[in-house]
């Protein structure tokens, strides 16, 4: 996040400068991934993101496009991604309370459900483009999109590191030690020792925007701390919350989406009227803020100027040290800098000269004062090898969040209500078990502290907090440590794993994991292990690990569709929800978008619907718009947020079990033998279950198609089953998705994002899955029937043969 408002008064007062991208030649740019994507995604871009979940389905066009100007101009990117939040940057919300963002998405969807209940309501297009899940104010959401920019730049090649905390410090002192040659990222940039970087950059036009620190404490007749200052008053990335005593700005509207009043500017004219009260130019703002007498915004100040003076940042030794520490190393620290020093007298002894005068060396001596509770500030240390676990992208994030302060919060989800199936599916005992399980796993790792350490779970909507005691005994990894699976392949694919596996797991001594894939498939054998695929008694396949066994034997597979298969199979197990039953508390697709008459659908077709669209969902759709402005369905969101907490779980317990495999050295010397950051690119590159699951646009499309083709069918019992086709494709090509329509749901080049022949393959591709599916579930109903009962593949199968009409 850039300092608020700063940006915009930056260019009023026209100080920012133009460059041609060809002077950037041979250079290393320095890339803030966040900001980056900021600059690509605005608040008019995706504006339907979060109804239709996923990450941007344009973002892998976007990079390969502006990675061609680099490779053009021999440019080499490093992108640096945000690590683990400072307290300051987690929200302490109360039960109930939503932040402005999950308010914003509440809102709008009582907004469209109120205008799909208007029987008169027939405007064209989505929903009149009036509507946006997005609010001008907050950015895209970042994190949900680490991983899948993790396995893009590994497939494209490209360098990218995940810093501790902070990226405008971590790109500070990578500039500073002569690592990159430039950088590209936020207005924080002013607050860490740099001169000049790039804001913005035009790749169509090739050239870019920049700044000159220099230029603007001139031109504003500021110190770098009164810039400071003013940052930690109207917020910023270190300090986020804008200050109580600064005006309330309006809300951002479409009619006026950028607000008149600049909270910089208010807290700059504040800032030259203190000057003039006490006469010093250089006065900082503490005095003025200590003397509201206002406990929070004193809080506020004292907090985030803490939190630049101390942030930390890793280091090109691989250590996480403070960003203080090390430009003093430089030399870089200057009389108005906010750092304190006091001299380490140990090193002072023996040092003064003959005549009882120190040799020179105060600027060794110095050593910067650091309080014993900054990890108040900050947060808790973590050792330096999870740091770098965490800069290659192995280490889940939330998890050491929840470690280092003590809480795990539960949010709402993109649908922005709480179903009774997500609910019970939160609460159930096996994910709770599971959690602690994973964070015994972490935490026997760390120090004596972190393992008797509690951690809370808070839900947003009930008082009652859970408390997890991650204590085991034996601990986690003595109960798992048997788990050992050898392959004779270096690399590692999913649907071998499971060709491979054994039906029973016995103790295993002196077997070496020799490659990527020994480990890889190790550490997924115990998370399937944590999860219930092997039975913890027993230590043999339970029927659901039979059953994916048997299944990917006789059917050949991607490795990415059996992913799909697999996570919904664990929701299945989880026994919270009927996939072909209807979910009532949710809209669906917007009716206007699969009306031909006043025909209705009865609960039988209406079930027959809900567990087509429900499983085209799962699967992937190719379109790339820059700006997805097609139907959406509240219904099916809800649906992926019960996968999306599956697959988010099974990440976890992956990465977990990974890196308690790889720390303890147990029967391999991984961490030695990757010697590179490409050896370490390549083993993330491979682990499964890595990337987000899918949007919900093919569900979306099923439901349109089969409602549609249904109505056609009970209106015109005369309609041959090919006429049938071709009316549903017409409606879907022509007024859903307006393929002729050049402006409508436009890609990356200019074009229409949707083309007739790319929208009917991927239609038929989700027909492919679905008849996977079938054999699917005939497998496990083979297999066991308390999995799949014969009256569950009965209606299944009924569904079948009821789709089989109109495709």
């Amino acid at each position: 996040m850039p300092i608020k408002s700063l940006e915009s008064y930056l260019f009023e007062r026209k100080l920012v400068s133009t460059g041609s991208i060809e002077i950037l030649q041979n250079a290393t740019i320095g890339i803030d991934a966040e900001h980056y994507l900021s600059r690509i995604y605005t608040s008019k871009k995706e504006q339907f993101l979060s109804a239709i979940g996923g990450i941007p389905s344009s973002l892998k066009d976007y990079i390969q496009s502006d990675l061609k100007v680099f490779q053009e101009c021999n440019i080499k990117p490093i992108f640096i991604i945000k690590g683990l939040n400072i307290q300051s940057q987690v929200d302490d919300l109360k039960v109930n309370e939503l932040s402005s963002n999950e308010q914003h998405l509440y809102t709008s969807w009582n907004r469209i459900s109120q205008k799909d209940n208007n029987i008169n309501n027939n405007f064209p297009g989505a929903y009149g483009n009036n509507e946006s899940f997005r609010s001008f104010t907050d950015p895209l959401p970042f994190k949900p999109m680490i991983n899948d920019l993790i396995k893009l730049f590994i497939d494209h090649d490209i360098e990218y590191l995940v810093c501790p905390y902070d990226t405008s410090f971590q790109l500070s002192y990578l500039y500073q030690v002569g690592l990159i040659d430039s950088i590209y990222g936020s207005t924080d940039l002013l607050l860490t020792k740099i001169e000049k970087f790039i804001l913005g950059m035009e790749f169509q036009s090739k050239d870019f925007r920049f700044i000159e620190k220099v230029k603007v404490l001139k031109e504003l007749n500021l110190t770098d701390r009164q810039l400071l200052d003013l940052s930690i008053m109207v917020g910023c990335n270190l300090q986020p919350t804008t200050f109580p005593n600064l005006p309330p700005l309006p809300k951002p509207s479409a009619a006026q989406p950028y607000p008149q009043l600049s909270h910089f500017k208010v807290a700059l004219d504040i800032l030259y009227q203190y000057i003039n009260m006490n006469g010093n130019p250089r006065s900082d703002l503490y005095g003025f803020i200590y003397n509201l007498n206002d406990e929070r915004c004193t809080e506020l100040y004292q907090k985030g100027f803490s939190s630049f003076k101390f942030i930390p940042i890793l280091n090109k030794e691989g250590y996480v040290v403070m960003y203080g520490t090390e430009i003093q190393k430089l030399g870089l620290i200057s009389n108005d800098d906010i750092y304190t020093f006091e001299i380490d007298e140990k090193k002072n002894e023996g040092e003064k000269n003959g005549n009882g005068e120190k040799n020179g060396h105060d600027k060794q001596n110095k050593i910067i004062q650091i309080p014993n509770d900054v990890h108040d500030i900050i947060s808790q240390r973590l050792p330096p090898e999870f740091c770098f676990y965490l800069s290659n992208g192995l280490a889940p994030i939330e998890l050491l969040e929840a470690i280092t302060q003590g809480k795990l919060n539960i949010r709402p989800t993109l649908e922005a209500a709480l179903s009774d199936s997500y609910k019970k599916l939160i609460n159930s005992k096996e994910y709770i078990d599971n959690l602690d399980s994973l964070f015994n796993l972490l935490t026997q790792l760390l120090a004596r502290y972190y393992q008797v350490k509690k951690i809370k779970v808070n839900y947003w909507y009930k008082d009652e907090t859970l408390e997890l005691n991650n204590r085991m005994n034996p601990n986690m990894n003595q109960q798992l440590k048997h788990l050992i699976m050898k392959t004779d392949k270096p690399d590692f694919k999913l649907t071998d794993f499971f060709i491979n596996l054994n039906d029973s797991f016995k103790e295993t001594k002196d077997i070496k994991l020799t490659s990527n894939n020994d480990v890889i498939s190790t550490g997924l054998l115990r998370s399937f292990y944590l999860i219930g695929l092997i039975d913890k008694k027993t230590n043999q396949l339970t029927s659901y690990g039979k059953g994916l066994k048997t299944f990917i034997t006789k059917h050949k597979t991607s490795n990415d569709i059996f992913q799909q298969l697999i996570l919904l199979l664990l929701l299945i197990k989880s026994d919270v929800l009927k996939l072909n039953e209807p979910n009532r508390e949710f809209s669906s697709v917007a009716r206007h978008f699969k009306d031909v008459s006043s025909s209705t659908v009865d609960q039988e077709d209406l079930k027959h619907i809900t567990l087509v669209s429900r499983i085209f969902s799962i699967h992937k759709i190719n379109i790339a718009p820059i700006n997805y402005q097609g139907p959406i369905s509240r219904n099916l969101l809800n649906f992926r947020s019960h996968l999306k907490f599956i697959s988010k779980n099974l990440i976890y317990t992956l990465q977990s079990c990974l890196i308690d495999l790889i720390v303890r050295q147990e029967n391999n010397n991984l961490k030695v033998d990757l010697k590179s950051k490409n050896d370490w690119n390549k083993f993330i590159g491979q682990i499964p279950f890595f990337k987000d699951i899918n949007n919900t646009l093919l569900g979306v499309i099923a439901e349109i198609y089969f409602e549609y083709s249904l109505k056609q069918k009970k209106l015109n019992k005369d309609l041959s089953k090919e006429q049938i086709i071709e009316n549903t494709q017409d409606q879907l090509l022509n007024s859903v998705y307006q393929i002729n329509n050049t402006v409508f749901n436009i890609n990356v080049h200019g074009v229409n994002s949707i083309t007739a022949s790319q929208l009917l393959a991927d239609f038929q591709k989700g027909v492919e899955f679905w008849n996977l599916f079938i054999d699917f579930v005939k497998v496990f109903n083979e297999t066991d029937k308390s999995i799949i009962s014969d009256d569950y593949l009965k209606s299944i199968l009924e569904t079948d043969e009821w789709m089989k009409q109109f495709v």
